[in-house]
Parts: structure tokens; sequence; C-alpha cells
């Protein structure tokens, strides 16, 4: 009978403010060619769960003699993964840079983590690499994770990801003629629209535009707020409500992006096209 003597030696775990339960589930974790062939080597294993991975050993030494041993041997003191994202809009409901084209990187090393009692949260550093195949790079050093053992019960390297915010646009396009009296959009948490605005759109038809103008709305996967388009010139007298127009707007699909023109900071919008 073999016996196994596998212990686990840290967590690696992604989160983002995007998701409705927090976890971002399509950031993946793989060792590169030099970190894998240690695993095989020396009995590592890494267990994939939902936002990351957990990595274990399987040693009847001390870890502390173990990666000493493969830092004299392999010339190697860390692990390092490749990080693959799954999801195409990721750096659209990201506060990414909009336009950056690169690497995220991260490493345990970085004088920027936060350390709180073996949470290790992780600065994100980005890199211009208009070449590379990977979404990212994570290192993990072996003197961290002796360190860190020393001073907690489990390790865990956190990362974390905050949704965008964007200028919500919503272009109502007034194909049947619906009559339109002073329309507006409810207020919602102090979320108040703009408007309306005569444009023309890129198919060269007319449009009302309502924007959240200075307010940026945080992108979501799920909605978390619902807007109503009403005609607001009915008359207050006996107590009168609004007509709406349209109950439940639609909330931004996260593949359609626009800039916001005339702003030093490429501020991010979300176009929204209603026909009536």
């Amino acid at each position: 009978m073999i016996q196994s003597n596998y212990i686990k030696i840290f967590t690696t775990a992604a989160y983002h403010t995007f998701f409705d339960n927090g976890k971002c589930n399509c950031l993946h974790f793989t060792p590169n060619n030099k970190t894998d062939k240690i695993f095989k080597k020396f009995g590592f294993k890494t267990n994939h769960i939902s936002n990351g991975f957990d990595l274990y050993s399987n040693t009847k030494s001390s870890l502390s003699d173990l990666l000493h041993y493969i830092s004299t041997t392999t010339g190697q003191d860390y692990f390092e993964f490749n990080i693959r994202c799954s999801n195409p809009n990721f750096i659209l409901f990201t506060t990414l840079p909009i336009n950056w084209i690169g690497t995220v990187n991260y490493s345990s090393q970085d004088p920027k983590n936060l350390n709180n009692e073996g949470k290790i949260v992780l600065n994100q550093t980005l890199e211009n690499k208009p070449a590379s195949s990977h979404f990212g790079h994570l290192k993990v050093y072996f003197e961290d994770i002796l360190k860190e053992q020393h001073t907690a019960n489990s390790i865990l390297f956190e990362i974390n990801f905050t949704a965008r915010a964007t200028q919500w646009q919503y272009y109502f396009i007034n194909k049947n003629a619906v009559q339109l009296n002073n329309p507006s959009i409810t207020q919602k948490e102090n979320i108040q629209f703009d408007g309306p605005q005569q444009v023309t759109i890129q198919t060269g038809e007319s449009a009302l535009l309502f924007t959240s103008n200075k307010t940026y709305i945080t992108l979501s996967e799920k909605p978390k707020y619902k807007f109503d388009l009403i005609n607001s010139s009915v008359s207050n007298q006996n107590n009168a409500k609004p007509k709406v127009i349209i109950k439940g707007l639609p909330c931004p699909d996260v593949s359609r992006i626009g800039i916001i023109e005339n702003s030093d900071q490429n501020e991010v919008a979300s176009p929204m096209y209603i026909y009536l």
C-alpha cells in the first residue's frame, strides 16, 4: 500500500467585483515549462478550484529541505505560473487601461503586496507586451513560502480585480412615431440621467440620447439597477403618475463599449440602442 504524504503549501485565488459571487472563475493558472518539470520530478500536485488552485507537496523530508534542494539543483528559487483568461470581454468590464495590450504580473516579493496573517493580497503590475500569448504571470518565491509557513496555518495568495464604471448612454430611435412628451429616465439611488439630446447615430438615424453624464455606473454580471423610460409631462393634478413608455430598460452589453471624446483620460461609455 502506497502512503501519501501530501501537504498543502499554499492557495492562489482570484476575485472580481463584477461577478455576483465575487469569484473570478475565468482565470486559469498553469505552471510554466520549467516549473512543470520541477512539479513532476519532485512530487508536487495542483488541485484546481473554481477561482484558482491549491499546491500540494508529497515529501517525507521537510519542505524547507526540499525547496533548498530544488533551488540548489535547478538554479530556480521560485514557482512560476502562466495565467490564461477565458473571458474575451475581461478587459472591457475590468478597471484596466482600455487600449492596453500586455500582461498582468504578480510576484510574492513585490513590496506593495499586503500581508495579513498569511493572506497576501498580490499587487498588480502591468507590462506592455503586445506579442504575449498569456494574460499574465505569477511568481511565488520559495523564501516567501517558508517565511509565511512560520507565521500562518495556511497561505493564501489573493488576486483582486475591480469592475469598470462607465457612463451609461441610452439612444432611443423612434421608428414607429411613438408619442414622446418630455421623456425622461427614472432616477435610482442618486443616479440621474441628462437629456434628451437630439443626435444622429452611425446608421444615419436620428435618436434621443440620455446619459448618466459624470455619474459612472459600475458594471456587474447581474443587473443591479432598473431604469424606466417615462413621459414626464403629464399634469400632476389629481396626483396623476407619469406614463411609463418602457419598463425596465436594458443594462449594458459588456462587449460593447465606447470612448468618450474630448476626455484626457479616455473615459469609457456603455452605449445602448433602443428602437421604439
